[in-house]
């Protein structure tokens, strides 16, 4: 059974300067996501999605940056009503000492290493839905981004895996992974809508008065993938590098600590 992989990001995956307090730069957190849907999932996931750009009359909607808190909650209900499976990477920024060195604060090869990682998830969960290389595909919204160096480094960590996670790569073909424009691929509304929401657990500025929103996080965890226990921790969701890095605050902590989800692989 064919397998369809979007995946988009939020934040910024620049690390050279982070933003505070005091001082502008890209974001402290970086989060990538995405959805997993098979192929009368992604069928009911598009119609779902007109009928919503349809009611809250904004067809040209590309972000969940775009939509209010009630539309961003009601999206999230129409994300947890579809028969999908939800993956996501969070970074905090502040704990990448001596690897921003090492790859001279480049934000392109950062992001590949989550988008590496994010893989790594999805491939894992997949080989336990006994899925094939043949059977998944994936696609990147387009961003200014050197994807052909992206393409090699996943080859190259395919090809000679120094973790065991990375071993669930060989499912993957890299090089037929593609890219399309925001607007111009109505599912990666949902990997969009999975970063965001995963993302706002994170989000502390002057604008929010530095509160994360829970909410739209809570709405859709029922579809993240999770192991045989329920626990999405560590199977829907990869903390780099543990829970404890991303110093986030103790609500938020103790909410995705207990986040649990359907433990079936096989019920997509």
């Amino acid at each position: 059974m064919p397998f369809s992989i979007y995946i988009d990001e939020s934040g910024e995956p620049g690390i050279s300067k982070i933003r505070n307090e005091n001082e502008g730069g890209a974001s402290p957190y970086f989060v990538v996501g995405a959805a997993v849907f098979q192929p009368a999932t992604a069928i009911n996931a598009k119609a779902k999605l007109a009928s919503f750009r349809e009611k809250i009359s904004k067809k040209r909607w590309k972000h969940a940056t775009d939509l209010d808190h009630a539309e961003k909650v009601y999206f999230g209900r129409i994300c947890s009503s579809i028969n999908a499976r939800y993956f996501a990477v969070i970074s905090n920024k502040s704990t990448l000492a001596g690897y921003k060195d090492f790859i001279e604060d480049d934000a392109q090869k950062f992001y590949n290493k989550c988008v590496k990682y994010l893989l790594e998830l999805i491939c894992s969960y997949l080989l336990k839905a006994g899925a094939r290389e043949e059977e998944i595909s994936v696609m990147l919204e387009e961003r200014n981004h050197n994807y052909s160096a992206m393409l090699s480094y996943l080859h190259s960590v395919q090809q000679n895996p120094m973790y065991e996670q990375s071993k669930s790569l060989r499912i993957l073909n890299v090089f037929s992974i593609s890219k399309a424009k925001k607007g111009t691929e109505d599912l990666l509304e949902y990997a969009d809508f999975v970063s965001h929401a995963v993302y706002q657990l994170t989000n502390k500025t002057p604008k929010n008065f530095f509160i994360p929103e829970p909410r739209y996080y809570d709405e859709i965890k029922k579809r993240f993938a999770a192991d045989s226990s329920g626990r999405i921790l560590g199977t829907g969701i990869k903390c780099i590098h543990s829970l404890e890095d991303l110093d986030l605050d103790f609500d938020i902590k103790s909410l995705l600590e207990n986040s649990r989800a359907d433990p079936s692989p096989f019920k997509m």
